[in-house]
């Protein structure tokens, strides 16, 4: 596998990455549409310090972007926080990254005092959930219907959870 990393995208690394970026089709069905003016008001709200509790990361494979990394609901006082993860498109999927982004994920959490890290997939996710069973996650809750895709079906969400030490 190729050095992963996690670390703030730059303004060009954020829309080289969405240049390329295909919606997993698990997920939404639907092509993306690279609009650089949409992709530069999103960078700027999830790096200008606009969201309380959030920390957002580039994924990085040899040093090119290939995902999209965030903490959120950081909760100091719970010492809790959940995390999402977005992968470029198939390319890169299916290859390691994911699940090394993911540990390096855990590593930023316990850098912040996170005791307990939470991520969630939806049920026909199978790829996912293999991801939070091999790096040891348990699982929290479903809760059916709880995903609204764009098409307007739903899915159940499956919530995972891990103690980090």
């Amino acid at each position: 596998m190729s050095h992963i990393e996690l670390r703030t995208f730059t303004e060009e690394e954020y829309h080289d990455f969405f240049r390329s970026y295909e919606p997993d089709p698990l997920i939404d069905p639907h092509p993306f549409v690279y609009d650089p003016q949409q992709i530069a008001v999103s960078y700027r709200y999830n790096h200008d310090g606009h969201r309380e509790n959030y920390c957002h990361y580039g994924i990085f494979s040899d040093c090119k972007p290939v995902g999209s990394f965030q903490l959120k609901r950081i909760d100091p006082e719970r010492k809790t926080c959940e995390f999402g993860i977005i992968l470029q498109n198939e390319q890169v999927r299916n290859h390691g990254i994911g699940t090394e982004a993911i540990r390096l994920g855990m590593i930023e959490a316990e850098r912040f005092g996170m005791l307990l890290f939470i991520g969630d997939t939806m049920g026909r996710n199978k790829r996912m959930q293999r991801v939070f069973e091999k790096l040891g996650f348990r699982l929290r809750e479903i809760r059916h219907g709880g995903f609204r895709l764009p098409d307007g079906s739903v899915d159940d969400c499956i919530i995972y959870e891990k103690e980090l030490s």
